[in-house]
């Protein structure tokens, strides 16, 4: 009995297990589904792609979807994702690392999107690639050279040898630097450009080569000082084919300025001013930094209409002498402290609002800052393009209330007090140092200044503030306003290189203005360095690679100074203000703020700008052609003299005279049909005493007068 009791719990309990032997196996649990992404971890840089592959279990449609930080495919800013296959997909990385620099790649399955699997990528920078240097060679001495390649990003650094140079990042494929190239290191010099972190990443070696010589033809040497002066001169022209043209602008930058002589007691009006102006331009030895000058001027404009005396005028022009190689917001600052500046445009004795009497800020000086001397009216993209809203139309830069609150940021200045006068609410005019302020007679109440992304506070300056602090906090705005940089790099291109810089020209002095590879901004010399050294810039000293929209039409002044300083003229300047208003240009009497030209004026016709051309006439064309020839034949005044006799014993080998003009007129450009016609109208004059310097003078006129001149590029 027993035995079979025990026998029956054990059949008992092996039913029960379903596993004693001589029973059937039980059937298995199906496993959970899932997904597995290889590789799990990786770094890709910035622009490369990287393959995933994924593993899906236990369900019966595999089809997955593919995210990057939770965005089915991606986007341009953290990266893509495209499918390959069932199972795989490609991830591109985006062209700039994004902060933070890890991004999750997921695959999920499409109809149950809970079953995910997700791998982290870690962002780097690419590694950077040097395809060329311009220019090259690369002159011992100081020099600014443009490094072409790709894989560039913001921070990168160019190493020239062992020395790193100042760097400024332009784009994706160009970097400027700057640095000096020693005399040991003439022959092949190794460059290299190395990324940043995440990833920091080294280029290959490229080999720059160092000349000893300069190598600059007069060709190229006349054309640069085209540019970079009043005119050249053959010693100007012989000092640059030595020194090469970056040191030639290391020279002049270091040039002590040239000041304006003080004005004679009782001198009346601006004529012995425009006298010593002339003098100026015509002799100073720091030629570059008197054409920033005049540049300057031509952008920050005060008028002999108003400001009609000497003493007012003179430390106006010596102001912006001073601050020519300074930085932009210094001249920002100086000039709105200028009495003369404040007299032009109303800022001083500017009293803050009396709601009592009706009274309110003049605004004169706060839009014509904003509108003319930083800023412009409309937003514009880094090359000088504008940006356009949803609808197509240009986005305004400011609003009426903007020009009211900065109008009330500048007020409770006066003149400067006087030595031993005694400080009032209006000062009598007085010229010699900045204006000062009263700041009770100061608005403290809060303003609304520029509101773009990364402006102080806002753009909003608070109540209480000083005089000198809204001051500040309303320069400090608009510098910093993202316009500046393309805005005053366009304004200068045109006024020293050309009318119609190509939006990538703009670009690159724009980058420049933002960061002078050593994180100031505004710094004037490494602007007009890059401006004058730009390969858009010097593209014309080879004729065969010039385009024709490059250069300007040399408006009066410039186009006097240049004949007066390459035919070796002396003059005393008198009568040359008078002789440039007849060709539509009165020195120191622009007629408007706008200046003697706008800078965006289209030549009629065309789609071409060409501010000068706004002063080119029926009858200005006739003056500067009469001009040109009481230039050759006849006289310009008893204050200016020309000796040709240097050129008129040259005259007994036609063509060789001739080369001789092409090289200090127009840089080896002159065309076969204007060398043809000249050389016959010269073999044409009459034999006589006066052959040979008759035909000088014959050549002189004909080139000087053509379009082929006056139409520098």
């Amino acid at each position: 009995m027993r035995r079979w009791a025990i026998t029956l719990v054990v059949l008992a309990l092996c039913g029960l297990a379903a596993g004693c032997s001589g029973g059937g196996s039980a059937p298995s649990t199906p496993a959970p589904p899932g997904v597995t992404i290889s590789p799990p971890t990786i770094s890709v840089r910035a622009g490369a792609t990287q393959s995933f592959t994924a593993a899906v279990k236990g369900e019966t449609d595999p089809n997955l979807t593919w995210l990057v930080n939770g965005t089915p495919g991606g986007n341009a800013a953290i990266g893509t994702i495209v499918l390959t296959s069932l199972t795989s997909a490609v991830y591109t990385a985006p062209a700039t690392v994004p902060s933070p620099n890890t991004v999750t790649i997921q695959a999920q399955v499409t109809v149950d999107p809970a079953v995910a699997a997700a791998a982290q990528a870690t962002l780097l920078n690419p590694i950077p690639q040097i395809t060329a240097i311009s220019p090259s060679p690369v002159n011992a001495g100081p020099f600014f050279i443009t490094v072409i390649g790709a894989g560039f990003v913001s921070g990168a650094t160019v190493n020239f040898g062992s020395t790193a140079l100042a760097t400024t990042f332009l784009s994706s494929t160009e970097l400027t630097a700057s640095g000096t190239a020693g005399a040991s290191q003439v022959g092949a010099v190794p460059i290299v450009v190395t990324n940043p972190d995440p990833g920091s990443a080294v280029s290959g070696v490229y080999s720059a080569q160092v000349a000893a010589g300069t190598a600059v033809s007069a060709d190229v040497a006349d054309r640069f000082l085209q540019q970079t002066t009043f005119g050249p001169t053959p010693a100007l022209i012989a000092q640059v084919q030595q020194e090469g043209l970056q040191t030639f602008l290391a020279n002049q930058f270091n040039l002590p300025v040239s000041p304006y002589a003080d004005p004679a007691a009782g001198e009346m009006g601006l004529g012995p001013l425009q006298q010593r102006f002339f003098l100026q331009l015509l002799g100073a030895p720091d030629q570059l930094r008197q054409r920033v000058a005049f540049a300057l001027s031509q952008i920050f404009v005060i008028a002999g209409d108003k400001i009609n005396t000497a003493v007012a005028f003179t430390p106006y022009l010596r102001l912006l002498e001073a601050d020519a190689f300074d930085n932009y917001r210094q001249i920002m600052q100086d000039v709105t402290l200028s009495p003369a500046m404040g007299h032009y445009l109303d800022m001083v004795n500017n009293d803050k609002p009396n709601p009592a009497l009706g009274t309110h800020a003049n605004e004169n000086y706060a839009r014509e800052l904003m509108q003319l001397f930083t800023i412009g009216l409309s937003f514009l993209n880094d090359d000088g393009s504008l940006q356009l809203d949803g609808s197509g139309n240009p986005i305004p830069t400011y609003t009426q209330d903007t020009v009211v609150a900065f109008a009330r940021a500048y007020t409770g200045w006066t003149y400067p007090t006087q030595p031993g006068a005694t400080a009032q609410k209006h000062n009598p005019p007085y010229w010699d140092g900045p204006m000062v302020a009263l700041d009770s007679n100061h608005d403290t109440d809060p303003k609304q200044f520029l509101q773009y992304p990364g402006a102080a506070n806002g753009g909003l300056a608070p109540s209480g503030q000083t005089a000198g602090q809204d001051l500040t906090a309303a320069l400090d705005n608009i510098f910093n306003h993202p316009d500046v940089p393309a805005f005053v790099s366009r304004q200068l291109i045109r006024r020293l290189v050309t009318s119609n810089p190509s939006p990538a020209y703009i670009q690159r002095i724009a980058a420049v203005f933002k960061n002078n590879g050593a994180g100031v901004r505004g710094d004037m010399q490494a602007v007009v360095t890059a401006i004058l050294l730009d390969p858009e810039a010097r593209r014309g000293d080879d004729p065969a690679t010039a385009s024709p929209a490059d250069g300007h039409l040399q408006e009066p002044i410039l186009f006097m100074t240049g004949l007066l300083r390459v035919f070796g003229a002396t003059s005393d300047g008198s009568g040359l203000a008078g002789q440039g208003a007849s060709m539509g240009q009165t020195a120191l009497f622009p007629p408007s703020v706008f200046n003697f030209d706008s800078p965006n004026f289209v030549i009629p016709g065309t789609h071409t700008v060409g501010p000068e051309f706004q002063l080119l006439t029926t009858s200005t064309a006739l003056a500067r052609a009469n001009w040109v020839n009481a230039l050759a034949f006849g006289s310009l005044g008893t204050g200016t003299k020309v000796d040709y006799s240097s050129f008129a014993a040259q005259a007994s080998n036609p063509a060789a005279l001739l080369d001789s003009l092409d090289t200090l007129l127009m840089h080896g450009s002159m065309s076969s049909s204007m060398q043809t016609g000249i050389l016959t109208a010269m073999k044409a004059v009459p034999a006589g005493t006066n052959q040979a310097l008759n035909q000088a003078r014959t050549a002189i006129y004909l080139i000087a007068s053509s379009s082929q001149y006056q139409v520098q590029r």
